[in-house]
């Protein structure tokens, strides 16, 4: 709860700054959200290190296999961070630029699920 809180209170208070700051300066406006989202971010990689903590403990017991958490974990990480950057692109007017990152993140994401998409086959094949 608190996380929430700290992030919730630097989400407005940036969001109020810069837009206050769009009317005279866009560009430091621009550079006030980046420097508010990475602030963001940064209180919230307290709860994605926990969460990578717990699904390794699990891996490691072996109530999951790495194969499956490792793609997972990657996939949400570049979900998470071509987000980030395609609404940065789209609050800077440069929809084309978020558009080509969001299909970036698509492809990575595809390209670090295939070995869970390969093990998903591969037991299908054994039951049939």
């Amino acid at each position: 709860m608190e996380i929430v809180s700290r992030a919730a209170a630097a989400a407005v208070v940036g969001s109020i700054l810069a837009l206050l700051l769009r009317k005279y300066t866009p560009e430091l406006s621009l550079t006030l959200s980046l420097v508010t989202g990475v602030v963001i971010v940064w209180i919230s990689a307290t709860v994605a290190s926990r969460i990578t903590d717990l699904l390794r403990r699990l891996a490691e017991n072996g109530a999951l296999e790495s194969i499956y958490v490792s793609p997972v974990m990657k996939c949400v990480g570049i979900g998470m961070i071509t987000q980030l950057a395609s609404q940065v692109c789209r609050d800077a007017q440069q929809g084309s630029v978020a558009s080509a990152v969001e299909l970036c993140g698509t492809l990575c994401a595809l390209y670090v699920s295939m070995p869970l998409i390969d093990a998903l086959l591969t037991t299908v094949e054994k039951l049939l």
